[in-house]
């Protein structure tokens, strides 16, 4: 057998190159025909206007439909040409596959080649963009991919304005606008980190505030209020400590707490129609019955202590306190899925159980339920629904029980309760 020699290899490897390229250039002279296919298309979000009487979004479309351009028209009319902005778009491409001083230096030098060419209405825009251009090729190991999407933006404005008559007004102020926001550091971790412990900060001194009061009401937990207030008192040094800026405000979180405090005794023990109660003998209607559940959830809120019929719960978890600021109107169900509920392929009917689960994707998404029972320290999220109504309740702790056999059911005007060896229940359920 007859080994290849150097010129058969070195043909072989033209020839492969060849087929994988389709084909390079002729040794007589002919060009390379581009194959369109083979361009790359920028893919470009849509910038929101403000100010627009027409749209409310500047829609950016793809770069190759913009640099198809009237043929007939002379290129000296158009100032800025195809061609150039073409080398634009391909110098953005560059700095996209190796971001580097060298490459930076190119797009700089490529774009200021066609504001000298383009009309002085666009000059802003070119300025913009030079900025951009000039901090990563300075700090190309702090680039993030917003900066590239924002030259992609840049260079589909000019193509809008130049080859597509587009009025360069809007393009040019949500430019500052996004140039604004990237100048703007992403949080660090540990900004982060004091974010999360000055949020635990203010919850533990609106616990202590109202387990203060808690304490207070029961003579054999005296010393437990005196903690309290020493962990108040710490929790208050603490602040004063902290930079001006990020001091929560612990006088209105104190008083908002003693607010709610004071609401909840007045509604409990006043009469609702504020006349004087008939004796015992003539208010006693109710009558003690056999419970009509045998599991339910046994639910803390402070110092009341509830029961919720489990027949009736379709959901059970934890209760985040960024939500509480989301409750003026009730309790978006689209909540429990968090930054999951972007995408339209994880399902929240999956989290849900009994009669709520059978709905609707769209329509559980666009759900707001009320909120029937709130514990301001609550950390546990209960949803009830039963016949095409429903709630939610959001307890400090929530336990599933047996009903003991023993167990009596009331059920009056004034609600329904579960007497439990001698303790009363109140219920909380869908009637």
């Amino acid at each position: 057998m007859n080994l290849p020699t150097d010129k058969d290899f070195d043909l072989a490897v033209e020839k492969a190159i060849d087929e994988i390229f389709g084909g390079a250039e002729e040794k007589t002279g002919t060009t390379v025909v581009e194959d369109d296919s083979l361009k790359t298309s920028l893919e470009l979000e849509p910038l929101e206007l403000e100010n627009n009487q027409e749209s409310k979004v500047i829609d950016f479309p793809n770069i190759d439909e913009l640099l198809e351009t009237d043929s007939k028209k002379p290129a000296e009319e158009q100032g800025l040409t195809q061609e150039e902005l073409e080398r634009l778009a391909a110098a953005v491409l560059s700095l996209e596959w190796e971001l580097s001083p060298e490459t930076a230096f190119e797009f700089l030098t490529v774009l200021e080649e066609a504001k000298q060419k383009s009309d002085p209405k666009l000059h802003e825009i070119f300025e913009l963009m030079h900025e951009v251009g000039t901090w990563l090729k300075e700090r190309p190991e702090e680039a993030r991919p917003e900066w590239l999407h924002f030259l992609h933006q840049g260079v589909v404005a000019l193509n809008l304005v130049t080859l597509h008559g587009k009025d360069v007004g809007p393009y040019v102020a949500h430019l500052k606008k996004a140039l604004k926001a990237l100048k703007q550091a992403p949080k660090s971790r540990e900004e982060k980190l004091l974010k999360d412990l000055l949020r635990q900060v203010t919850a533990d001194y609106q616990r202590f505030i109202l387990l203060d009061w808690l304490f207070s009401q029961i003579p054999r937990l005296k010393p437990w209020q005196g903690i309290c207030q020493k962990s108040l008192q710490e929790i208050e040094a603490l602040v004063q400590q902290l930079p001006e800026d990020l001091r929560p405000n612990l006088e209105e979180i104190a008083e908002s707490a003693r607010k709610r405090l004071k609401t909840r005794k007045a509604t409990r023990s006043a009469p609702k129609d504020g006349t004087r109660q008939a004796p015992k003998e003539q208010r006693e209607t109710a009558k003690l019955l056999p419970p009509p559940f045998t599991e339910a959830y046994f639910c803390r809120l402070g110092e009341e202590n509830i029961v919720v019929p489990a027949e009736q719960v379709c959901y059970v978890g934890k209760f985040k306190e960024s939500w509480r600021s989301r409750l003026e109107k009730g309790f978006p169900l689209k909540l429990i899925l968090g930054f999951w509920a972007h995408f339209s392929f994880i399902k929240l009917k999956n989290k849900l159980m009994g009669e709520l689960a059978k709905k609707s994707e769209i329509k559980l998404r666009k759900m707001v339920l009320p909120v029937l029972k709130e514990s301001p320290t609550g950390g546990t999220l209960l949803i009830i629904w039963k016949d095409g109504e429903g709630g939610v309740l959001i307890v400090d702790e929530a336990a599933p029980q047996s009903i003991p056999e023993d167990a009596k059911f009331i059920s009056g005007e004034k609600g329904s309760f579960l007497v439990v060896k001698g303790q009363k229940f109140p219920v909380v359920e869908v009637r």
